[in-house]
């Protein structure tokens, strides 16, 4: 199946701009102490909106890439087709609905403050970006079968849960770690108390990423075999193992690093079962250093790795996104053609069933 790598691009920067806001909102809410700290505030409400912009101009590239791919690449018919588009198409209407999203983005970041955080402006925000989110789930695989079915609320659910894990990890090394490194409190109480914020919430995200990941993968493959036989399953499987490193990093930094930084804090630390599977001998032997910044060191390296893991997985979602999964394999004939409809002939198309309008947004690769 043919993939349109301007489309892969622009899908690949949407779900990053998607994860970007969500994570670094849940970040500011669930993680960050309650008081303001200055320089992280100020770093995280200017990653905010980056991400922010970063969103507003991948919904329009998405959409722009999408018309362009049934025309047939014909940039000529760009500007006459794109009203056409969203007047007609089943993607063009679900695309709508970003405009009031975004919208709202733009209000909440505008009202967040950099010195005084404000909580409400952020669940605006929470809530426009989850919306966005929705539209994706709402134009992608789940979608088939209809609007508002339950495998589009699970994939919706699997988005935003992703977007918090991974999210956070993006605003803690770009944020977060940068300001505890430069800090000489010593021992690093603040860096443990955020750290244990940290672990709570990706534990609870991993936890719904993990429930609802599993049944839209066995709905979309519908067999064991289809994960080494499908080209669906093959990128399945890289994305799979990508989270499985994430996943193992992370319990590293939960069960390892964690309690350095909690017995450097003089705060209880528990002595779970995986601490010798898991090798953390070194970082009790830590704990009596005097350089008390090699914990933070430690914590942040990690989470640099989980951050660069995360970007691989955006982009292997990305790229299932246009892949064919082992359950339309059998509708391929009859919902994809070898060559692209054009919209010219969607005007004089009845558009009364979703089916005809998701057959004019290009099933299966329309999201």
């Amino acid at each position: 199946m043919h993939l349109h790598p301007m489309y892969i691009g622009f899908t690949a920067v949407d779900v990053l701009a998607v994860v970007a806001v969500i994570g670094l909102l849940a970040c500011w809410l669930g993680v960050l102490p309650r008081a303001p700290v200055s320089g992280i505030d100020v770093a995280m409400s200017r990653l905010i909106g980056m991400a922010t912009v970063l969103l507003t101009v991948s919904s329009v590239g998405i959409l722009i890439a999408r018309t362009l791919e049934l025309e047939g690449g014909r940039w000529a018919a760009l500007l006459p087709t794109l009203p056409l588009a969203l007047k007609v198409t089943h993607y063009g209407h679900v695309w709508l609905f970003r405009l009031p999203a975004l919208i709202l983005l733009w209000f909440g970041w505008r009202n967040i403050g950099q010195r005084q955080r404000r909580a409400w402006p952020a669940w605006v925000m929470i809530a426009a970006a989850a919306a966005i989110a929705l539209t994706r789930s709402e134009t992608g695989h789940p979608a088939d079968n209809g609007d508002f079915t339950l495998a589009v609320w699970i994939d919706w659910m699997h988005l935003v849960a992703g977007s918090v894990w991974v999210g956070c990890l993006f605003g803690m090394s770009l944020a977060v770690f940068p300001q505890l490194l430069s800090e000489e409190q010593k021992p690093p109480l603040r860096a443990a108390e955020i750290f244990q914020r940290l672990s709570r919430l990706a534990g609870f995200a991993l936890g719904a990423v993990l429930l609802s990941g599993t049944y839209t993968a066995w709905h979309e493959l519908q067999s064991w075999s289809s994960l080494w036989t499908s080209q669906y399953g093959r990128i399945l499987t890289v994305k799979l193992l990508l989270v499985a490193g994430m996943i193992v990093l992370g319990a590293r930094n939960r069960y390892g690093h964690l309690r350095c930084l909690l017995q450097l804090s003089n705060r209880p630390a528990p002595r779970p079962l995986l601490l010798r599977l898991l090798g953390t001998a070194s970082d009790e032997h830590a704990a009596t250093r005097p350089d008390d910044g090699a914990a933070v060191r430690r914590c942040a390296r990690t989470v640099h790795v989980e951050s660069l893991l995360g970007m691989g997985v955006v982009l292997a979602a990305s790229v299932l996104l246009h892949s064919m999964p082992a359950s339309e394999m059998h509708d391929m004939p009859l919902s994809r053609s070898s060559k692209p409809v054009p919209l010219a002939l969607a005007r004089h198309t009845p558009l009364e069933t979703s089916s005809v309008r998701r057959r004019l947004s290009g099933v299966p690769g329309r999201s």
